[in-house]
């Protein structure tokens, strides 16, 4: 049996610290990315993009350039998800510079291929019969009880599949956790907002 560690966000410190902590392994020892290692998600975004089996990803339809409040600073979004491509955005990593992505910072075919790949790693891993995930999230004060919607989206297209979830709080606390979501355009009666503030 290969017990994989694959992370599901929020955001780096979940492929991270379980790298860190022996859970996922790295590139080096022949770890190969997966979509959620390398950028900004939310609970509600993993859960719908996983019922919908990755289908509106990267759609352009979806896709939008964010201006933030930095200068010259912008965030590749998905706002069907309210995910947040920050690796690929420019101002922040500027692959599409420091890659020589030629279409320039609006044309989405490398940041398509890129995670298409990564999707693909993703789904081979878990159609694999000899593997045992271990799904890494970084949240805030959840429960194994707060995320059966989430194990019904992973069991909707992998029913045989050895898993677990493990939860880890988000190491600069609840006020930093509570900043991302709204970053991410979530609104107070939001429920990951709201379960908080009760």
């Amino acid at each position: 049996m290969n017990e994989v560690g694959i992370s599901l966000g929020w955001n780096c410190h979940s492929a991270s610290w379980s790298a860190d902590v022996g859970i996922r392994k790295r590139k080096v020892d022949g770890y190969t990315t997966c979509p959620f290692d390398k950028m900004v998600t939310n609970y509600k975004g993993i859960v719908d993009c996983l019922n919908d089996d990755f289908k509106h990803f990267y759609d352009e339809n979806f896709i939008e350039l964010i201006k933030e409040v930095k200068e010259d600073e912008y965030t590749i979004y998905n706002n069907k998800y309210n995910f947040g491509f920050n690796h690929e955005s420019p101002g922040h990593a500027d692959l599409y510079l420091t890659e020589n992505w030629p279409e320039g910072i609006n044309h989405y075919s490398n940041l398509k291929a890129r995670y298409s790949k990564r999707i693909d790693n993703f789904r081979a891993y878990l159609s694999d019969p000899n593997n045992f995930i271990s799904f890494i999230i970084t949240s805030w004060n959840k429960t194994q009880e707060d995320i059966g919607d989430l194990k019904l989206a992973i069991e909707k297209h992998y029913p045989n599949l050895r898993y677990k979830v493990i939860i880890v709080n988000d190491p600069h606390g609840k006020e930093y956790y509570l900043k991302h979501m709204r970053d991410m355009r979530y609104k107070e009666t939001d429920y990951e907002i709201a379960r908080l503030h009760r």
